[in-house]
């Protein structure tokens, strides 16, 4: 008898498997898009106006929006969203950071022109004001942030001369679009795996609406 008791003192209760169901999954992916449509109208209107305005102050502020939006994302409450989902949000996460550093990189860069336009570096005199390189391609923060750099490459020489201590953060700007590419292209190749497998799972629910997957 006491053999027994002490067998079932050691032993582990065992913990039910986690149910996780397409109505708390479904009306999680409908809250985080809510949040998505918000970043959405920021790339598209917001953030490239910024970058072609050299507005150091908005982008600052966008940076911490961004950082805004990251918090409401963890806060959404997790319990019964099938794990797969989480992936997901882990993806958004991804890209809603790169977006943060885009902001918080091209403040910085217009900040030290700025700067070596009241106090200009030697060799080479004052930076000249940018003129936005041009070309029918996509309008969103990417977009805005590769016509930036075009722009910086097309300065004349001398003003190429001054600009040689920025490369440094010109190449964090540069790394931070390729960062954006990267994250939403993993993030859309995921979403449309997400979207046949939910489908499969959850027969009884729409997947394939851009506010519950993109």
């Amino acid at each position: 008898m006491v053999g027994v008791l002490a067998a079932a003192g050691c032993s582990r209760p065992v913990e039910p498997p986690k149910v996780y169901t397409a109505a708390e999954t479904h009306s999680y992916l409908q809250k985080l898009g809510q949040i998505r449509a918000l970043i959405n109208a920021d790339n598209k209107d917001r953030i490239p106006g910024m970058i072609r305005g050299r507005d150091i102050a908005t982008l600052s502020a966008q940076a911490a929006k961004i950082e805004g939006y990251m918090g409401s994302v963890a806060a959404l409450p997790t319990n019964g969203v099938d794990p797969d989902v989480m992936k997901f949000t882990q993806n958004f996460e991804a890209i809603l950071d790169a977006y943060k550093s885009v902001c918080l990189d091209s403040a910085e860069l217009f900040r030290e022109m700025k700067t070596a336009n009241v106090q200009p570096p030697a060799p080479g005199g004052p930076l000249s004001d940018i003129k936005f390189w041009s070309a029918s391609g996509p309008t969103d923060a990417i977009g805005a942030v590769d016509a930036l750099l075009k722009s910086m490459d097309r300065m004349d020489t001398s003003a190429k001369a001054a600009v040689v201590f920025l490369q440094p953060i010109i190449n964090r700007v540069s790394d931070d679009a390729d960062k954006l590419r990267t994250t939403k292209d993993a993030h859309h190749e995921f979403t449309k795996k997400a979207k046949a497998e939910l489908a499969q799972r959850y027969p009884g629910f729409d997947w394939t609406s851009k506010e519950i997957l993109p």
